[in-house]
């Protein structure tokens, strides 16, 4: 009895603790599944490094002549360093044709201006002589207008006199017929009426005269007139004919200089400048039998100092929606065998807006702390931190997923 009553104290004391036991391990899932938070991600299993400032090659920007060499193989450079100088004849050639084709069309367009200042001072003298044309025209006018209303006058009263005088006349005639008035008397009052007749006569061609030259007055106006349009018109027309030339040879020397700025522009590239600090890792053969060289040739190339690098990743269509700038990345290199040093830390900093070779793309910041050999084209995958979750929240979305899945 003793023997049995031990058995069971042993065996209800492990049963008690083994409920403690699980008890505690149900506690701890419990609060683990509340308070764990695990990280939801989009995974990427395409990518690579990429040099942010890779080397920098310096290529013939036209065919030339190395005239001089300011830098040597493996000797650092600082932006803005010289590196080489280069010779174009050909360009200079082209300069030179150039400024003095700009010379000819400047002095043309200045004897443009010359003429057409000439043409102007002509049309403001015509303009001139058809107002003093016009003044002389109304001068003269005006005086025979007078000449003629005094003739006018003048032969309505030798009409009146002459009216009188045939009156005397007649009376006269009959009674020098009926010899009641002298022949001498007859004669004279003859002669008195012949005289006015003459008088009259003169006043009126004097008159006709007056009209005439009034009509020779007009037509010598108008035909006078009609030369000075004429010859305004035609002074117009070569204005214009000037202008037009004028506009061409504007438009030329435009193209003339255009070309000019292009040439210099060409020949600034005859001096290469470093863009960047570094080191020449390259130079142009000097001692090749020629120093002639072509277009697209390599003549210098400069490491930076230290190359910066950052990672592009290809984004699954169906998780571009969730990557967003900023977000956490966790990366790694193929290159390391078994991740040697652990993930790759780094930041979204930019989500591409198109597709590009028809795959969405992100760029990512690397961590100054990652402690790799970089080499731009290294292949990497891993994740992007999208959101933290608690773990009963990440269970129940996974399981939704699966179940939208099925």
């Amino acid at each position: 009895m003793e023997l049995l009553s031990n058995y069971s104290t042993r065996e209800y004391n492990f049963t008690i603790w083994f409920f403690r036991l699980l008890l505690l391990i149900v506690t701890t899932i419990i609060v683990l599944v509340f308070v764990l938070n695990i990280n939801e991600t989009v995974t990427v299993n395409e990518g690579e490094i990429v040099a942010g400032n890779p080397q920098a090659d310096y290529k013939a920007p036209f065919e030339s002549q190395v005239v001089k060499i300011y830098v040597k193989e493996g000797q650092p450079v600082k932006a803005g360093d010289t590196l080489l100088l280069l010779k174009n004849t050909d360009y200079i050639a082209q300069k030179a044709k150039t400024k003095t084709e700009i010379e000819y069309l400047q002095k043309k367009i200045r004897s443009f201006g010359v003429l057409e200042s000439a043409v102007q001072k002509k049309k403001s003298s015509i303009d001139e002589t058809t107002e003093i044309t016009a003044k002389k025209y109304q001068l003269e006018i005006n005086r025979l207008v007078s000449d003629m209303k005094s003739m006018d006058e003048q032969y309505n009263f030798q009409k009146q006199r002459l009216s009188s005088a045939n009156e005397k006349y007649a009376g006269d005639s009959i009674l020098y017929h009926k010899d009641m008035l002298s022949k001498y008397e007859y004669n004279n009052t003859r002669d008195a009426n012949l005289v006015l007749k003459e008088n009259m006569n003169a006043v009126a061609s004097q008159r006709n005269r007056q009209l005439s030259e009034k009509n020779l007055a007009y037509n010598n106006f108008t035909k006078e007139q009609n030369t000075l349009q004429l010859t305004k018109v035609q002074l117009d027309e070569n204005a214009q004919s000037l202008l037009q030339a004028k506009n061409d040879y504007q438009s030329q020397l435009i193209q003339a200089r255009e070309a000019l700025d292009k040439i210099e522009s060409e020949l600034n590239k005859q001096g290469l400048i470093a863009a960047t600090d570094g080191i020449v890792n390259f130079l142009f053969n000097t001692r090749q039998a020629s120093n002639l060289i072509s277009k697209g040739d390599l003549l210098v190339s400069i490491a930076p100092n230290a190359i910066l690098y950052y990672a592009k990743v290809i984004v699954p269509e169906k998780d571009m929606p969730y990557v967003k700038s900023g977000l956490d990345v966790r990366l790694k290199l193929d290159a390391y065998q078994r991740y040697q040093k652990g993930p790759i830390n780094g930041k979204v900093s930019y989500v591409a807006e198109r597709k590009e070779n028809d795959k969405f793309y992100a760029l990512v910041e690397l961590s100054e702390a990652n402690g790799f050999q970089f080499k731009s084209g290294y292949a990497i995958h891993g994740d992007i931190v999208v959101q933290r979750l608690p773990l009963y929240k990440y269970f129940i979305k996974k399981l939704f997923k699966q179940f939208d899945q099925t």
